[in-house]
């Protein structure tokens, strides 16, 4: 590995102030006195400017509000929360009737089985109950910006 190869590795860090001294200093020396080297830190330096001048469009809270409240979003919601209570239902009355019936299956197993699923169930009714109280009494929900 030559000198430009080992440069050109730390001058990201260079640009970004990570170097020790010595590196810093290693590679200033060098950027000094080669000239390809020096072309691959000014694009990069002008990368990192570039990149910082970039601007990202905000999402207005009305607009946000807006998306969130539309009637498709809305209803894709209620459609996902009844596909997984259903899927997760179905699936709990299939696994009685294989998993829990099979006797080749030691207690322990079923018991802690058993325990992972009741506490899913109960974190996902959880979850269901306070998104429906929340939904029926949040009094800034008409509030206006």
């Amino acid at each position: 590995m030559n000198l430009c190869d080992k440069t050109q590795e730390l001058i990201s860090g260079y640009i970004d102030h990570e170097l020790n001294q010595q590196d810093r200093q290693r590679v200033r020396v060098h950027l000094e006195s080669c000239d390809q080297c020096r072309a691959v830190y000014d694009d990069l330096l002008a990368i990192k400017q570039e990149m910082g001048n970039l601007q990202y469009p905000e999402c207005e809270e009305a607009q946000l509000d807006k998306i969130m409240k539309e009637p498709v979003a809305k209803g894709m919601a209620i459609i996902g929360w009844f596909i997984l209570i259903l899927g997760f239902a179905g699936f709990m009355v299939w696994q009685l009737f294989t998993f829990y019936t099979e006797p080749s299956v030691p207690f322990w197993v079923k018991a802690g089985v058993f325990l992972i699923e009741a506490g899913v169930l109960l974190l996902l009714g959880s979850v269901l109950r306070q998104r429906l109280i929340a939904l029926k009494t949040d009094k800034y929900k008409n509030v206006k910006f």
